[in-house]
């Protein structure tokens, strides 16, 4: 609130002080001050109070303000009067202010102008032409500097944008390098993470084929043991056999009628032991082949009658009869004649023994790339949770009954290196059906 006292008295006396203004005292002087007044116009004694250097010079640019309109007043006054020398010392009071008593960002070249004009009126045309010479020279430097600070404007302007420019640059440039760094951290912190998660993941499953051919290994230990048992087993009782009916042989008590009974007795448990070690050395074989079986033309029909007509002479049982159904036309295959042969002794072989009284059956047919070869027996069976197990190697379902577990097995090695498959017929119930399916070609 004093401030605003203080402004309003600066403001009320800055008017008085105009209202008592008169023309500068160097030029031509149509009045002069009252007396007891002073060059600004005004009585002594009066004090502003300014608070300070820039108030001071606001007032002198207000007084000198108001002197140049109280002399422009006078001057177009006396201009309209026909007082052309008065007029003619109030533009010299307009030059002598534009001159002397500037103001910072205003310049009055219309005095210049006004006294070339009142000269001209005055019949002083040369001093007229050199005042309109020097308003234009006045006009010219005036347009040069407000030319000239508005080019330092627009270069500071274009400096500044050019700044700002750079700093806008040189953050985005931060930002990005920042990105970049930041996109570089993750992508190794993603690498890390996934390189530990492949680690964990092979770790893992390394720690479960390790455990698999733990599993494994004491898997295929506890069938060495139990082929190892079977073996021992399945040698011990034709050893047995030969050993004890060749000590009666050697001896002279024998009577003639059971010579010929004991050396079939010997020939048989000899016939067993060939049986076993073909069959180990088959497997072995198969195991270990890995091209393909050697293959020739057939005809599988003829090879069925073959081997069924063998078993029934060879191994014929009381109470069990052999039986076929085995088309009249043949079913030509190119095939291994060999390895059709053993598989077809081992499926009559397991038939026949696990028959006690019933049928055998052996089947065979085709379509237009396979031939199929089924023995069915009317048997104990095979429990349905045991049809894939029995085709295991050295796998026996019943621990006390004659043979080495090897047959099964053996059948299965020959169907897969022959390209096919062989399989226990689920829907069969009144004993085991074997189907085995194999290429013609």
């Amino acid at each position: 609130m004093t401030g605003f006292i203080r402004h309003t008295l600066a403001a009320a006396a800055l008017l008085l002080l105009a209202l008592t203004a008169g023309p500068h005292p160097t030029a031509a002087q149509p009045w002069a001050p009252r007396d007891g007044g002073n060059p600004y116009g005004g009585t002594p004694g009066m004090h502003l109070f300014l608070p300070s250097r820039f108030i001071e010079s606001i007032r002198r640019d207000r007084l000198t303000m108001a002197r140049i309109r109280n002399y422009r007043e006078a001057y177009r006054k006396a201009a309209d009067s026909g007082a052309y020398d008065r007029a003619l010392a109030y533009a010299d009071s307009l030059v002598h202010m534009a001159e002397y008593h500037r103001i910072p960002g205003v310049t009055f070249t219309g005095g210049y102008l006004k006294r070339a004009r009142m000269l001209h009126l005055l019949q002083r045309d040369a001093e007229a032409c050199a005042t309109f010479d020097r308003a234009v020279a006045v006009q010219d430097s005036v347009m040069h500097l407000e030319q000239s600070q508005t080019l330092r404007e627009m270069q500071s302007s274009y400096e500044l944008d050019r700044l700002e420019l750079d700093k806008a640059l040189l953050t985005a440039h931060h930002h990005k390098r920042a990105l970049i760094s930041l996109a570089l951290l993750i992508s190794a912190i993603g690498a890390g993470i996934g390189f530990i998660y492949a680690g964990n993941r092979r770790t893992q499953r390394l720690q479960r084929e390790l455990l698999q051919q733990m599993q494994q290994v004491h898997e295929s230990e506890v069938k060495k043991a139990d082929f190892i048992n079977s073996i021992c087993h399945e040698v011990r009782t034709p050893l047995n056999s030969i050993t004890g009916f060749s000590e009666l042989l050697s001896t002279e008590e024998v009577p003639p009628e059971a010579h010929a009974q004991y050396c079939e007795i010997i020939q048989e448990s000899r016939r067993q032991l060939r049986y076993l070690f073909d069959d180990l050395l088959e497997v072995s074989y198969l195991e270990n082949l890995t091209e393909p079986l050697q293959r020739d033309y057939l005809d599988i029909c003829a090879l069925c009658r073959t081997q069924l007509r063998v078993m029934k002479v060879r191994y014929p049982k009381a109470g069990v009869a052999y039986a076929d159904g085995i088309p009249v036309e043949p079913i030509a295959a190119i095939s291994s004649e060999k390895y059709l042969t053993i598989l077809l002794m081992a499926l009559l072989g397991n038939a026949q023994k696990f028959t006690r009284l019933g049928e055998v059956r052996l089947e065979c047919s085709r379509d237009e790339e396979h031939f199929s070869i089924t023995v069915t027996d009317s048997g104990c069976g095979i429990p349905s949770e045991q049809y894939d197990h029995v085709f295991e190697r050295f796998t026996k379902l019943d621990t006390f009954s004659q043979g080495n577990g090897l047959g099964l097995y053996l059948c299965r090695l020959i169907v897969r290196h022959l390209g096919g498959e062989i399989h226990i017929d689920p829907d069969y119930t009144g004993g085991t059906r074997v189907v085995t399916t194999l290429p013609r070609k």
